[in-house]
């Protein structure tokens, strides 16, 4: 959500700031950010869930589904998860989303909204060490199944 970063408004931690400039979008499983995002944030609100607040939906994403276009471009940036889960990520971030808890969001999003296109982000491979990169590749089999999924209805 940063205006600029590193002298660049099109660094990796712009995209979602220069995404909000052209269509809505929401946000879910964010840990952190800088005193910019949120001074920021203060005055433009957008849809927003912390891996807290979303948790103490208790499963109703209603407010989160209302959020959304009924066309929807997700991206799905890694270090919404926990690291003890993908440690391989550029920003991890403790207290993140868990596999199951991603998954079925997604799901409810195919279920309700229809999935034009994704991208997962973020990955940053640890050599030697796979699991992150399975992860990662486990997730964009399981979002082109849901985005598939609703072809023809």
């Amino acid at each position: 959500m940063r205006d600029e970063y590193l002298d660049s408004p099109y660094s990796h931690a712009c995209v979602m700031r220069r995404v909000r400039e052209l269509v809505p979008a929401a946000s879910v499983g964010i840990r952190s950010m800088s005193e910019e995002e949120a001074r920021w944030l203060e005055q433009h609100p957008a849809p927003m869930w912390s891996t807290r607040r979303f948790r103490a939906l208790g499963g109703d994403w209603t407010p989160i589904l209302a959020a959304l276009t009924d066309d929807v471009f997700v991206t799905f940036d890694v270090d919404a998860l926990d690291p003890a889960a993908l440690p391989a990520t550029g920003t991890p971030e403790p207290g993140g989303l868990d596999w199951f808890e991603a998954v079925d969001l997604l799901r409810a999003v195919a279920e309700r909204k229809r999935i034009v296109g994704f991208d997962v982000v973020e990955l940053a491979p640890i050599p030697g060490q796979i699991a992150s990169d399975f992860l990662a590749a486990r997730l964009v089999y399981r979002l082109i199944g849901l985005a598939l999924g609703r072809r023809g209805t």
